[in-house]
């Protein structure tokens, strides 16, 4: 976890060992995929020599997924980044966080994960899947960010809903 100030929180993505294994042999796979395209015929062609730098971009860009997965609490809106791609949910439509083991697509490289339910611009029910390292200090952040939130055990609830 890393704290700019008073006002940003970072928390890492909690890797499981087989998604990592899954990233590091999707990896090696590419990476071997690539060779023929840089040592053998197709080396003499453009497309070869394209698609083989295609290969070992995909093969870095699985890597570094485990290495640049993070949620960070800022002032205004929780903040998720993984592989490039970035969410931002803001604070005030989360309307509850609970724990889970959907194995759904999502930024989180481990089944131990968090549903962060929330409403979007047009007032609807969503919901997004992060795994914190730090999953303790994660909730205690966020509920002391979003106001109306309560924990509850390892949940955060809308006060208002539970009375």
């Amino acid at each position: 976890m890393q704290h700019d100030g008073d006002m940003t929180r970072r928390y890492m993505t909690k890797v499981d060992w087989w998604i990592g294994l899954i990233l590091i042999c999707s990896a090696a796979v590419l990476v071997g995929s690539a060779l023929p395209f840089f040592l053998g015929p197709p080396a003499r062609s453009p497309w070869g020599l394209l698609v083989g730098a295609f290969c070992l971009a995909v093969a870095a860009w699985s890597c570094r997924i485990p290495f640049n997965t993070n949620y960070e609490i800022g002032p205004s809106a929780l903040v998720i980044r993984s592989a490039g791609f970035c969410w931002r949910v803001p604070l005030d439509a989360i309307t509850g966080v609970a724990p889970t083991r959907n194995p759904l697509s999502a930024p989180a490289c481990s089944l131990d994960r968090l549903r962060v339910n929330y409403r979007n611009h047009r007032g609807r029910l969503r919901f997004v899947l992060i795994s914190p390292r730090e999953k303790d200090d994660f909730l205690r952040d966020l509920g002391q960010a979003v106001p109306g939130l309560e924990r509850v055990d390892d949940r955060l609830v809308n006060a208002a809903s539970e009375a």
